[in-house]
């Protein structure tokens, strides 16, 4: 109303809520505002013709008819309007097909029968069409639509363009030819209905938005706007199918709440027909280093319901702070981008140089705090970058950007001062770590073979933390293990303290202050190639002044204590490209498992020093060892005589001094066997005691045990304790001697069979039920097994009857105590453990079993006569007390 003012004027007091121009527009129409609203968006999205058919529909009861006693015929009618996809289209169907019956020129008696037929009311179709003519008349007063597209022409769907067939084809030809043309219609057709189908229901669902709903999971119901929750009417034809997107004319509640008219929808057109009403939600903001730039994903909602779930959008347009932030921390802070400035690469290096300090010093307090760099970057960069009038000359904008992205970012570079951007190292360090020396933490390990790479990294828990070592397959046989044990010199300090603290702590205080002993130790120049545990072991004796100490001290479970995974060597076995082959801390594992390719792998293009048939000594002197270059490496080798599987020799190149060794004792024997044919043809015709042997020895293959005596023989006869021949001439006089010896070796087997043969005899039938059977038939496999002969030192053969006489006295004598029996037992296997987990470890490590050990093995044979048949006498004294004080002395 107007108001007074103090001059005495009169002022128009502005209404609070104005209409819009598009409010304006829906007053003109005499229908629902939500209605009007679709009938307007109809001309943006060109299907006005279609929506004032639908808008009149909708605003008058429906002219289906389902009277209740012939529902089922009323619904099966009305499926020939029906849409699968929507309901809104059966009312376009039902026009098209009352306005083709029209066209054909009934009469209205007729028209009607027509309508009754489909189960259509009449005088709502009438009332429908005078509607649809009024709102018509409107829409093209309001210029809407022009008057010659108001109304629909319904198309004939049985009319299709034929292409012109050539007289001169076949009646077949003719005929797929027409199949081809009705196919391109209905595809024509098809398509022109998908496209229709868009415009169409985006125009609906502008007065519809608020009955779009989604389909629950795990129901049939819908989820709606404002919490609701609705079903589909059953007599619509989306009642089975439920798709998933759905917008109703109307929400009806009877005994539940029913979407009735309903059609599918894609859930993006609600955003782009109703932006003003949904809300945008964003969460999990981020720095992508793929697209370069902070992200966060959005979700779009309306009126509570989600209809975007996720969708990643630029977050500087949203949050430019804080998307600055983001920036800032992960693409320069956390170096996490692609970016190829020069500040940026030196940044990198430098900050990579101060980690590698840390991994080395295992420490963080070298590299200062990511806060400290985000300050750096946070003075230095502008909130926002505002391009230069010459670079917007494309862009057409001076609008400010937020420094959010790697091309905002590289644009501001370009008009800024470079070196602004480049930090120090006292920019980046807490402290000088002056300690951190390269000769404490040295860039490459070096051994005979060569140099090879260390790299350090500091992550406990990590697989790769502490000090990885790169070696080449080629040399991984031979690496010393005792040398990896010493690691390197700036973490060797914390592995030896470690080690003390693992003692008891009667040993472990002798080493107060650990510091000050570690340094001790150290001082004395310790061997490298020597195992530490040892040494260090002597070292807390002698710095105690008492060397009892070194009795207190068990190695084997001081060495079976496991220190943290940094204080091995990390071994990373790479082939010549520099693969990766497999990455462990246990040196005999990788050897097992690798340890036969290496060997291949080495001997690879060495072909100039390897021969194949020898068949006598035509090959020279050969050396011990001779280096050679493998790309960048010099390696040495050792040559030796090599017995192949097809019983022919070779010469090969080992890796190892103890696997050539080995190879070149048998190949020569091989050798030798080929110059002495006919020495060889006797020695084959049979050993005397033999047959009898392979009779009682049946659980040894005849075949077997006839190679294994005669390989038993042809090794103490050809070679025994004398030094293998590395040329012609020693050769020579090697053949002499065993063309000597071959008789009496022969002879003295074939006698030492015949006593085991006896022994063997008379213990087996004494065993049968005896209590003691189970473990004597274990002894004998482990004495008499298959490769026994070979197996056998030439000392032992002898002793061999006496271990088998001992175990028959041992059953003689079981039932008059076999408690004392089994306590002697008892002591026995305590000793064998401890013997063979030592075998076992050094057969793991690819180490040889000393002479000492593997005669500490045939002690134990001893102990069982000493203790079970001392009747039959020792060699030498023998006992318990005894084995336990050689024992002490093999660890030390």
């Amino acid at each position: 109303m107007p108001s007074e003012t103090l001059s005495g004027s009169l002022k128009t007091k502005k209404p609070r809520y104005q209409l819009t121009n598009l409010g304006k527009q829906m007053a003109k129409l005499p229908i629902d505002p939500k209605i009007s609203r679709m009938l307007i968006a109809a001309q943006q999205h060109d299907c006005v013709a279609e929506m004032l058919i639908i808008a009149s529909a909708l605003s008058i009861q429906d002219p289906r008819e389902r009277p209740l006693e012939v529902r089922e015929a009323a619904a099966k009618a009305h499926e020939r309007f029906a849409d699968k996809q929507s309901d809104f289209l059966a009312y376009v169907n039902i026009w098209d097909s009352f306005q083709r019956e029209r066209d054909k020129g009934l009469t209205n008696k007729q028209l009607v029968q027509w309508c009754h037929q489909y189960f259509l009311s009449h005088l709502r179709i009438r009332e429908w069409r005078e509607l649809h003519k009024q709102l018509a008349e409107i829409a093209v007063e309001m210029g809407l639509v022009a008057k010659e597209h108001a109304f629909r022409q319904p198309e004939n769907l049985s009319i299709f363009q034929q292409t012109e067939i050539s007289s001169d084809l076949d009646l077949s030809a003719k005929l797929k030819q027409k199949q081809l043309d009705k196919k391109n219609h209905r595809a024509q057709v098809k398509a022109k209905k998908e496209a229709n189908y868009e415009q169409i229901h985006r125009a609906l669902l502008t007065g519809l938005v608020a009955n779009v709903g989604m389909k629950s999971p795990e129901g049939h119901d819908y989820t709606g706007a404002r919490g609701s929750h609705f079903h589909l009417f059953p007599t619509s034809a989306l009642f089975k199918s439920k798709p998933k997107w759905v917008m109703a004319a109307e929400l009806t509640e009877t005994s539940k709440l029913y979407a009735r008219d309903v059609a599918a929808i894609d859930p993006e057109w609600i955003e782009q027909e109703a932006r003003h009403l949904v809300r945008y939600h964003y969460f999990e903001p981020h720095w992508e280093r793929k697209r370069g730039e902070v992200v966060a994903s959005e979700r779009v909602t309306l009126y509570g319901l989600t209809v975007l779930p996720r969708r990643p959008i630029a977050y500087g347009k949203v949050a430019p702070m804080e998307a600055r932030e983001l920036f800032i921390r992960g693409a320069l802070v956390a170096q996490d981008c692609d970016l190829q400035a020069a500040f940026f690469t030196h940044n990198k290096k430098l900050i990579k140089e101060i980690s590698e300090l840390e991994h080395k010093s295992r420490k963080q307090d070298v590299l200062v705090d990511e806060e400290v760099l985000f300050d750096f970057y946070d003075k230095r960069l502008p909130e926002n970058y505002v391009p230069s009038e010459k670079s917007t000359k494309l862009s057409g904008s001076l609008k400010a950007k937020p420094l959010a992205d790697l091309r905002t970012f590289e644009a501001w570079l370009k008009t800024s001062d470079p070196k602004s951007l480049f930090l120090s190292k006292e920019d980046l360090m807490q402290h000088a770590a002056a300690h951190i020396t390269e000769e404490q933490f040295p860039k490459f390990w070096q051994n005979a073979d060569g140099k090879f790479k260390l790299s350090y990294r500091f992550e406990p828990h990590h697989p790769l933390d502490g000090v990885t070592l790169t070696v080449p397959l080629t040399v991984l046989n031979r690496i010393n293990p005792h040398e990896l044990e010493w690691l390197v010199q700036g973490m060797l300090r914390e592995k030896l303290a470690l080690l003390i603290k693992a003692l008891p702590k009667q040993i472990r205080r002798v080493c107060v202050p650990v510091p000050d002993f570690v340094t001790q130790f150290l001082l004395s120049e310790p061997d490298q190639s020597a195992p530490i545990l040892p040494q260090l072991a002597h070292a807390i004796a002698k710095h105690a002044s008492d060397m009892r100490l070194l009795e207190q001290i068990n190695l084997d479970e001081w060495a079976a204590f496991r220190l943290p995974e940094h204080c091995y060597f990390n071994l990373r076995v790479v082939d010549d490209g520099g693969q990766e082959l497999a990455s462990s801390r246990d040196l005999a594992q990788l050897q097992q498992q690798l340890g036969q390719a290496a060997a291949v792998t080495f001997r690879d293009n060495t072909q100039e020093f390897e021969r194949d048939n020898i068949t006598d000594w035509s090959i020279g002197t050969l050396p011990e060892s001779i280096k050679f270059a493998r790309g960048k490496q010099q390696l040495t080798g050792y040559l030796a005589l090599q017995m192949q599987k097809d019983g022919t020799v070779s010469l090969r190149l080992f890796d190892t001094a103890l696997a050539a060794e080995q190879a070149h004792r048998k190949g020569v024997i091989k050798l030798i066997q080929m110059q002495l044919k006919d020495h060889m043809k006797d020695l084959n015709k049979g050993i005397q005691g033999y047959t009898q042997a392979a009779m009682l020895l049946k659980h040894i293959a005849p075949d077997v045990l006839k190679d294994d005596l005669t390989a038993a023989i042809c090794d103490r006869a050809f070679i025994g304790e004398d030094e293998l021949p590395r040329n012609e001439k020693a050769f020579k006089e090697q053949i002499k001697r065993a063309k000597s010896r071959l008789p009496a070796v022969k002879e003295a087997v074939s006698r030492y069979l015949g006593e085991i043969t006896a022994a063997y005899t008379e213990l087996n039938a004494k065993l049968g039920k005896h209590l003691l059977t189970p473990l004597l038939r274990e002894r004998l496999n482990v004495l008499l097994g298959a490769g026994f002969a070979s197996r056998t030192p030439w000392a032992q053969w002898a002793r061999l009857p006496v271990y088998l006489r001992a175990m028959s006295l041992r059953v003689d004598k079981y039932s008059a105590n076999p408690a004392r029996d089994m306590a002697r037992e008892a002591d026995i296997q305590e000793l064998e453990t401890m013997w063979a987990e030592k075998v076992a470890g050094l057969q793991r490590q690819n180490l040889a079993v000393s002479d000492s050990l593997k005669g500490f093995g045939w002690d134990l044979e001893e102990l069982r006569v000493s203790l079970f048949a001392q009747e039959l006498k020792t060699p030498k004294p023998i006992s318990i007390k005894r084995l336990l004080k050689e024992w002490e002395n093999l660890g030390k």
